[in-house]
């Protein structure tokens, strides 16, 4: 036995006795490696080997492309063996090392080589402080056998017998189940549900931003329902199911099932997770708060405020211990380090007085020789926003084109701006993207506004995408990111100013107020956010009215097709901040008749239809009943069974009701403007 095979012989017995995990990265050339590897391979179960990126299909069940970790999730293993001369893929490695049980290893394959760029240099950091073993070079120090004792009680226990309290207590009285990785959470939740399906018949509903995120879910209530059948949507056992359905289509179809599980739940807008609350009266939240799939605390703040005014009886539980391995597990330390996935807010930036903003760029070099700065503002994007992934941060380090600027008092970052330029593409370009010929990566807005408006001076000027935005959560409300944005226009020189995000009514308002302006919004919704995308820009290029006049025309014809299901809170945020404003439509007496019993519904519809057409922002205070049956065009069925209603009879009263008052509430003066 060699030198380097009797320290991967000690290091699993150490890592066995503290049922911890490290890190071992194997620097040199491609048959060293593998003549290293290669006795640790052999004293492994093949399939307890999982490989990422790796060229040793051969000697394990397990192997997946260095961009597919993902398809490791619900899996376990005692090695993972990472090779990244394909790529990096830091949402991908991330991944897959959760699979990586207590008592197990990763190894990471590296060349000798000087990293190129700031992201390699920032990943060749944090390589070095795993322990690194060179062809011919001193080995490592082996680690101290941890110490730490296992847990006296079991964390996912309690958290199951509270999901199921949920079910068997008092209706109206939700739980928030919150964890970091590698926790047990969507174990529980799969627990929890073959516990209920065992007991009586129920129908359990399981929805989550993505299919591929609730599969551990399946998997755990198959378990421990040998004989139950299923699909990669569906489990049923004797008269009970378990059954995944999309957010979109859950609050497409209201109220159903017995009780509604809903995992990852931070990355599901918070308006769409306030519509489940309401038409489910059990309901049970689960989401991680590190890590890849969470979104930090940005949702815990506002949604468990909201749910503790809605639901006074609602519980809440944090899951601290691991599953899968003891706690201080130091690879889990490096992995939040190395990728800011600890990311935590600075505390005591509340300020009392008014302070100058001053945003600066601050240039990549600096922040990997200074990356507590990095981490600073990190950790608001991170809080801030439910789609901000290790990805993001090897993207902000690797790519030219994207710029953090940041605001900071007393070494606290307050506010911060990811960017990214675009546009400047030739004519010769354009003119393909225009006919579908070409995509080109990155100038999401430019290409978009040229392909689906045909505005093709769009993508030849150049201009600035706001990829995010954060301030702290002690400091909002003081219109620091509207100045913010402010400093950015003066400090800079673009064509135009966009953004795109996930339409919710309060960042819609948000940027208006800001001076944006909306020119288009996805057919699609998003899968992660359940939203539909929106494009809003700031300047006056030539093309704005037209672009304008395009996004409304196009507006008003899907608010009543593609757009039906559009929340009555954005469609009311979108109307206010409308150009249009024109005279009321002629006839439009005859709207005063229906008030007062006469005519029908059917002949003033298309009165209405042009009254808020002509006037939208008229409609910016419309209740949702009539936003759904004018501008949205649903059916009186549908209303009936959106509102929960008897019958048209009680919904057109209603809705002659509403009429009358938003009618009032218009002054007679404005009737002409």
């Amino acid at each position: 036995m060699n030198s380097t095979d009797l320290f991967f012989t000690q290091l699993l017995d150490i890592a066995a006795q503290g049922n911890h995990r490290y890190g071992v990265v194997l620097q040199g050339d491609r048959d060293w490696q593998l003549r290293a590897l290669a006795p640790l391979l052999q004293s492994i179960a093949a399939e307890q080997i999982f490989c990422l990126g790796a060229d040793i299909e051969s000697q394990t069940n397990t192997s997946v492309a260095f961009n597919k970790g993902h398809q490791l999730l619900g899996r376990e293993c005692q090695l993972l063996v990472c090779d990244f001369e394909q790529g990096f893929d830091a949402n991908s490695f991330s991944a897959a090392s959760g699979c990586i049980v207590g008592g197990g290893l990763l190894v990471i394959l590296t060349k000798h080589a000087e990293p190129s760029g700031y992201a390699q240099q920032w990943l060749s950091r944090a390589l070095e402080k795993l322990m690194v073993i060179t062809d011919g070079g001193v080995l490592p120090s082996l680690p101290v056998v941890a110490s730490n004792p296992a847990p006296a009680f079991n964390q996912q226990n309690i958290a199951v017998d509270k999901m199921l309290k949920v079910v068997n207590g008092h209706r109206k009285r939700p739980l928030v189940i919150t964890a970091d990785r590698g926790r047990g959470k969507s174990s529980a939740l799969g627990i929890a549900a073959a516990q209920l399906m065992q007991s009586r018949p129920i129908h359990i509903v399981l929805t989550a931003p993505t299919l591929s995120a609730v599969k551990p879910v399946f998997a755990h209530a198959a378990r421990l329902l040998p004989e139950a059948e299923h699909s990669s949507t569906r489990l049923s056992f004797q008269n009970s199911v378990l059954e995944f359905i999309a957010p979109d289509e859950l609050l497409r179809c209201g109220s159903i099932g017995d009780c509604l599980m809903v995992d990852e739940a931070s990355a599901i807008p918070i308006p769409m997770l306030q519509s489940m609350v309401d038409s489910h009266h059990r309901a049970i939240f689960s989401t991680t708060i590190h890590g890849y799939e969470g979104c930090g605390r940005g949702f815990t703040v506002k949604f468990q405020s909201w749910l503790k005014d809605q639901r006074p009886g609602c519980a809440f539980y944090h899951l601290d211990q691991p599953i899968r391995w003891n706690q201080a597990d130091p690879l889990e330390r490096w992995l939040f380090d190395s990728f800011i996935l600890n990311a935590e807010l600075s505390n005591g930036v509340a300020s009392q007085t008014t302070h100058e903003i001053v945003l600066r760029p601050i240039e990549k070099q600096r922040l990997v020789e200074q990356p507590h700065l990095l981490r600073e503002c990190f950790a608001l994007l991170v809080n801030a926003h439910y789609q901000t992934t290790p990805n993001d941060l090897m993207l902000l380090l690797a790519d030219e084109a994207i710029q953090l600027y940041a605001y900071f008092e007393q070494h606290h970052c307050i506010g911060c701006l990811l960017t990214v330029e675009e546009g400047g593409l030739s004519s010769e370009l354009v003119s393909q993207i225009q006919v579908g010929k070409r995509r080109p990566r990155g100038h999401l807005v430019p290409v978009t506004v040229a392909n689906h408006l045909g505005i093709a001076e769009a993508a030849l000027q150049r201009s600035l995408r706001v990829m995010r935005i954060a301030v702290h959560s002690e400091r909002q409300g003081q219109g620091i990111g509207k100045q913010m944005l402010s400093q950015l226009r003066a400090q800079t020189d673009y064509d135009f100013y966009s953004t795109s995000f996930g339409a919710t009514a309060e960042l819609i308002n948000f940027w208006c107020s800001s001076g944006f302006y909306p020119v288009r919004l996805g057919n699609q919704r998003d899968q992660a956010s359940g939203c539909h995308s929106i494009i809003m820009l700031h300047g006056e290029p030539d093309w704005r009215a037209k672009a304008e006049q395009l996004y409304f025309d196009s507006l008003c014809f899907a608010l009543s097709g593609n757009f039906t299901a559009l929340e009555t809170e954005v469609v009311r945020s979108l109307l206010a901040n409308s150009n249009a404003s024109v005279d009321f439509p002629s006839g439009f007496e005859l709207v005063e008749h229906y008030l007062q019993g006469g005519a029908s519904f059917e002949t003033i519809a298309p009165l209405l239809d042009l009254w808020w057409k002509r006037v939208p922002k008229h409609w910016q205070n419309a209740t949702p009943l009539l936003i759904k049956r004018v501008v949205q065009r649903n059916s009186w069925s549908e209303c009936v069974a959106h509102f929960n209603l008897v019958g048209r009879k009680q919904a057109e009263a209603l809705f002659r009701e509403q009429l009358t008052h938003l009618l009032g509430s218009i002054n007679p003066s404005q009737r002409s403007n």
